[in-house]
């Protein structure tokens, strides 16, 4: 939002302004300045003053002077007694002192100019109109091309926020729609580029439950179905058993499904508290060599199987992401599981560096994928070469695939091209400062 009010001052500003001053530059280039026209014709009326009553005041009778002026020329002139006129006493002396007084009256002027002998003021006044008739077609034309130009650049702003608006609301009617895939395409300059990021977070939040309620509902209806039915059938043998030594048996399978079940129930609800712990990641910066290593010390002490070998291959240079260090953990661990579980003697593990990623590669030399990649990042799926595997419930992938997508990462499946086994490669933003 902070280039939404940017962008509205600058707009207000600029139209305020901007384009205020460069009407007025235009109208006053267009238009003589009349200010500069009235000082240089009251210039020349003082001049003209100053000569006839400097004639007049040398004279005897200037009155029958004044009597023979036409009447019909551009200069009006008379002459009045000094006491006739009701001037404040500083006028009066600049009257005396020899300098003009001049009086405006609307469009009107009059200059008094003193004549000393007779002890009276000489009238002079123009019949010609000093203010120049203001061109009231033109101002009335930059007037409707100020609101005009305004009108257009307040449209200029306006159109893009608008469209993107517009486009928010079409993806948010797709979404209540049922289009939960639907995510709006961010542009590089968007005035609402943070509403529609987090309208994405949100779509995907959304989705990512429904998806869990979906997933829940799979694993009631099948893999919580199988454990409670060899409990009701082991129940109901108990109750006919009368062999002590088979009851016991009977119990102690009894014990084995309940264990199932509550090892299931734990990884559901590990993976559907994911989404809300996820919510509060703890982000800082994390040295992945650091975590690599101790989560393949962890395995090397915990593997029972002497033949089987993880190797990290060695790099002088320390790789950092911005990341939670306790689900990149889980991750590493997930991955290390996966690739001892379905590797036969070696796993492989590469740290490097990309562009924009840091890299990490995890490669085995089992039988590989099947060309099931996409299907196995799915929760409860499991891949084709896991039938003889009985461990596990096909739920590493898809806690991986959760948390690197909160890291803003991306995981790759293919098939390694040293062991020739199958290779996980998880990509991380580089930290830029």
């Amino acid at each position: 939002m902070r280039l939404l009010t940017l962008s509205l001052i600058a707009a207000v500003l600029a139209a305020t302004i901007g384009l205020g001053r460069l009407l007025d530059n235009l109208f006053y280039y267009v238009v003589p300045n009349s200010s500069s026209v009235n000082n240089d014709t009251v210039l020349v009326l003082e001049q003209v003053g100053k000569d006839l009553a400097a004639t007049l005041n040398a004279i005897e009778r200037p009155q029958d002077v004044v009597a023979s002026w036409p009447q019909q020329g551009q200069y009006q002139l008379s002459i009045m007694p000094l006491t006739q006129i009701q001037l404040p006493k500083p006028l009066v002396q600049q009257v005396k002192s020899g300098e003009p007084l001049l009086l405006t009256n609307n469009n009107e002027v009059s200059l008094y100019f003193y004549l000393e002998k007779q002890q009276s003021l000489l009238l002079l006044k123009p019949t010609f109109a000093i203010n120049p008739p203001e061109p009231s077609n033109l101002k009335l034309l930059l007037t409707l091309l100020f609101y005009g130009a305004l009108v257009l650049l307040i449209w200029i702003w306006t159109y893009p926020l608008v469209s993107r608006l517009i486009n928010l609301r079409h993806y948010a009617q797709l979404f209540g729609k049922g289009q939960l895939d639907k995510r709006i395409k961010v542009g590089s300059v968007s005035y609402v580029k943070d509403l529609e990021q987090e309208f994405n977070h949100m779509a995907q939040r959304i989705q990512n439950l429904v998806s869990d309620v979906k997933l829940l509902s799979s694993a009631v209806s099948h893999d919580l179905r199988t454990p409670l039915a060899r409990m009701r059938f082991g129940i109901d043998t108990i109750a006919e058993e009368t062999n002590l030594e088979q009851r016991q048996l009977y119990l102690k399978r009894l014990g084995s499904d309940v264990d199932e079940m509550t090892c299931l129930v734990e990884i559901l609800l590990d993976y559907a508290r994911l989404e809300q712990a996820m919510v509060k990641i703890d982000k800082q910066q994390v040295n992945v060599n650091l975590i690599v290593q101790q989560c393949i010390d962890t395995k090397n002490q915990a593997k029972n199987s002497t033949e089987q070998k993880i190797t990290l291959q060695p790099s002088s240079e320390s790789f950092w992401v911005v990341g939670d260090p306790k689900y990149l953990q889980i991750v590493v661990n997930n991955l290390l599981q996966n690739a001892l579980q379905y590797g036969d003697t070696q796993v492989l593990v590469n740290i490097h560096q990309s562009e924009q990623h840091i890299c990490l590669s995890i490669a085995d030399d089992g039988c590989g994928f099947a060309g099931d990649e996409k299907d196995l990042i799915k929760p409860f799926v499991r891949g084709k070469h896991a039938v003889d595997k009985p461990q596990g419930y096909g739920m590493g992938l898809a806690i991986v695939q959760r948390i690197i997508e909160w890291h803003n990462g991306e995981i790759l499946m293919t098939q390694s091209q040293t062991l020739k086994g199958a290779e996980v490669i998880v990509k991380l933003p580089i930290q830029t400062d």
